[in-house]
């Protein structure tokens, strides 16, 4: 049985917290041939294509969770090993350009697993707080950790795509969508029109969309 909204909303930030380290995406081969345990990545900068991701001001989040670009100074792929062990195929791929000379490569994957665990664990409990989390941007780099580590999720973030957060937009795309995991004080205004229904169709030509207590809002 599906969970009411007001549970889901009190547990979503224990839930975007958890599992940063349980599991999910391959572990780096240690030399004995054994997988090691990931290390922490709260020590090391974790720059990626996909960059800092929040809700944005106005127009459609994307699900990308970030805009996408390389760190200038990226580490060559040749020079991408952990501090034992090897990577593999998989994780190199995605650490390919990712990695910021100065930075542990090693971290940087921990955070790509890290955000596959957190989608994970979020959309077992609630789908719609996982896809709401990656709209509003409280979980970052989805995409890019999806299609490189998690790739039976890419369903999930591909839903997020073109979902707008709680805030003003300017000039949204015309479409219907619903909100994921409202409040009860859920409301929205379309050109100064205003309404509390979980559903909404935006006509072509409107100026503006603002939500508040609405979390987000996801194409149907």
């Amino acid at each position: 049985m599906r969970r009411s909204t007001p549970a889901v909303l009190a547990v979503l930030p224990l839930l975007l917290a958890a599992c940063g380290s349980s599991g999910g995406g391959e572990r780096h081969t240690g030399a004995d041939g054994g997988a090691k345990p990931r290390p922490s990545a709260t020590a090391a900068p974790t720059p990626s294509r996909d960059g800092p991701s929040t809700a944005p001001a106005s127009g459609a989040s994307g699900g990308t969770s970030g805009a996408s670009h390389a760190p200038r100074d990226a580490v060559p792929d040749s020079q991408l090993t952990p501090a034992t062990g090897s990577f593999t195929k998989t994780e190199k791929k995605y650490l390919s350009g990712r990695v910021p000379k100065g930075a542990d490569p090693a971290a940087i994957l921990q955070a790509g697993q890290d955000v596959c665990d957190r989608l994970s664990y979020t959309a077992k409990i609630d789908k719609d707080a996982a896809q709401g989390a990656v709209i509003a941007g409280d979980i970052k780099g989805a995409e890019a950790a999806v299609n490189g580590l998690c790739p039976d999720l890419k369903p999930l973030v591909a839903a997020t795509k073109g979902g707008y957060a709680d805030g003003t937009h300017a000039a949204p795309a015309p479409g219907t969508y619903r909100a994921l995991t409202p409040s009860k004080d859920c409301s929205w205004s379309l050109d100064g029109t205003s309404g509390r229904q979980r559903t909404i169709t935006i006509r072509k030509g409107t100026k503006t969309f603002t939500s508040t207590g609405c979390y987000a809002w996801a194409r149907t």
